[in-house]
């Protein structure tokens, strides 16, 4: 027959067993460094959380006890930090498998949409019928496959402005004909003070012209793939979409 344990050991054995798992979990606990740009209401310095995009990451992340710590950065200098080998990825992205990184599951969803004068609606049906407006866009941002490639052949007119906001001032001021833009950062900017003044001359065309997912772009090499892959698994616990809805306002 077995002795008895006596409680002062059991509880010292429980002691050592608890402490164990502690230091196990500070240890795999680690910081997932990302770059991310200005672009509310996905992400953003001012925003509550750094945007939406960076409360979704923090919770999957929070899954394995690791934590995010973001670097805002001009949407270009994002986008090299981490084909140079400066961060390890960045976002919100869409997907391009085309440009060899990594991407994560969706983190967001971005409807890409026209916003056009209500004086002047864009009629079309099929995006080459978009050839005969003037469409604005940003320097560097993919926008849809076809309107890019149109962009590219020289057969759609376009003008490149610096941000969102200077776009929409140069549509209600009749500038540009229509431009091409998430319809959540679209109303985001809304509250913008000049903007808000001239929203009452525009208004959303009614048809989408892509349904989009946003991503993190990770390095295509064993660190990428290791956080890819702790993305994927916390985000698979996740509900995206609803937690997104529940922070954006409904579009309209």
């Amino acid at each position: 027959m077995m002795a008895a344990v006596p409680i002062k050991l059991k509880q010292y054995c429980l002691f050592i067993i608890l402490t164990t798992l502690c230091l196990s979990s500070e240890i795999t606990a680690d910081t997932l460094e990302l770059s991310t740009l200005e672009w509310p209401p996905f992400s953003g310095s001012e925003l509550p959380e750094q945007g939406i995009n960076s409360q979704i990451i923090s919770k999957a992340l929070s899954f394995e006890n690791h934590t995010l710590a973001i670097a805002v950065l001009p949407w270009n200098r994002a986008a090299r930090s981490v084909t140079r080998g400066q961060t390890i990825g960045y976002y919100p992205t869409y997907y391009n498998p085309a440009n060899g990184l990594l991407f994560s599951d969706p983190i967001g969803a971005s409807p890409i949409v026209l916003i056009e004068r209500k004086n002047n609606p864009i009629i079309w049906d099929k995006v080459s019928d978009l050839n005969q407006y003037e469409l604005g866009v940003l320097k560097g941002y993919i926008n849809t496959v076809e309107v890019d490639e149109m962009i590219a052949n020289g057969s759609q007119k376009f003008e490149t402005g610096i941000d969102e906001k200077q776009n929409i001032l140069k549509l209600a001021a009749g500038r540009i004909d229509t431009i091409i833009m998430d319809v959540n950062v679209y109303q985001y900017l809304k509250s913008d003070p000049q903007v808000a003044k001239v929203t009452h001359l525009l208004q959303v065309n009614p048809k989408v012209l892509q349904d989009k997912t946003l991503h993190i772009t990770f390095n295509n090499n064993q660190e990428g793939k290791k956080w890819c892959d702790i993305i994927n698994q916390g985000l698979a616990k996740l509900d995206v979409n609803a937690m997104q809805n529940a922070v954006l306002p409904p579009t309209k």
